[in-house]
């Protein structure tokens, strides 16, 4: 397409005369210029229009956008709210955990005092057993003797612990008495428990059938002492035909 009059005026010289491409030139020129500007004129229009519609769609996404970007930053604020309350709970979990490291600490020390306590405690009792123990053995030798004499008429010649029983099973017993009544020699097996219960006399009797065959006299009897002794302690003492004596006297023979 021709635009402007010099291309129009190189195009008609080659046929008319100078004067006839002028005046041919000029008139075309200025027919053709409306429906040029027309044409161009629609193109602005036509591209303005098609601008103008991927604007709008441009604006249209862009408040898409903008409306996404709105919900994930409520999202964001949510979630760093959230965090932040995490935090804080961790925060005071840490403290909690912290305070209940420094009590199991201070009830450890505690334990330990209290172990140390009751450790210290058992050798006590231990030893006031112990001491217990003996005392009221060295009592029944000492004062057994004087109540079978008294009561039973029963010589005592010696009372101390002894080892009795056939070699190679031996048992210890707390005070062996031995002596003689009405002219026969009579030894008296003592067993001295603070408090004389059924399992005891049991064990005891048992001891005294094993080691009955090693004892070199023909009466041999049972003898239990203590401060204290149940019912059926009593009882079965009674039944073995034992004796049973407290530090205030002798019961049966």
């Amino acid at each position: 397409m021709i635009l402007d009059l010099a291309d129009l005026k190189r195009t008609l010289q080659t046929v008319f005369t100078e004067q006839q491409t002028n005046t041919l030139a000029t008139c075309l020129y200025e027919y053709y210029q409306p429906i040029v500007h027309q044409r161009e004129m629609a193109a602005i229009r036509d591209t303005l229009g098609r601008s103008t519609a991927a604007q709008a769609r441009t604006d249209e996404r862009i408040e898409r956008l903008t409306a996404v970007g709105d919900r994930i930053d409520a999202r964001l604020e949510r979630l760093a709210a959230a965090q932040e309350e995490s935090n804080r709970r961790i925060d005071r979990l840490a403290a909690a955990q912290e305070s209940m490291r420094a009590d199991i600490e201070h009830l450890a020390e505690i334990t330990k005092e209290v172990v140390w306590g009751i450790g210290d405690l058992r050798k006590q009792v231990g030893g006031i057993a112990l001491s217990v123990g003996q005392g009221l053995e060295a009592y029944a030798m000492e004062r057994i003797p004087a109540l079978l004499e008294q009561q039973f008429g029963f010589t005592t010649r010696s009372s101390m612990p002894e080892f009795l029983g056939l070699p190679g099973d031996t048992s210890e017993i707390d005070v062996v008495y031995r002596g003689t009544r009405e002219g026969r020699a009579v030894v008296v097996l003592c067993e001295v428990k603070t408090n004389i219960t059924d399992a005891e006399v049991r064990e005891f009797l048992e001891i005294v059938s094993r080691v009955r065959p090693s004892i070199a006299a023909d009466d041999v009897r049972v003898l239990f002492f203590g401060y204290r002794a149940g019912e059926s302690a009593r009882r079965l003492i009674a039944e073995y035909d034992a004796l049973l004596a407290f530090p205030r006297g002798l019961v049966g023979f």
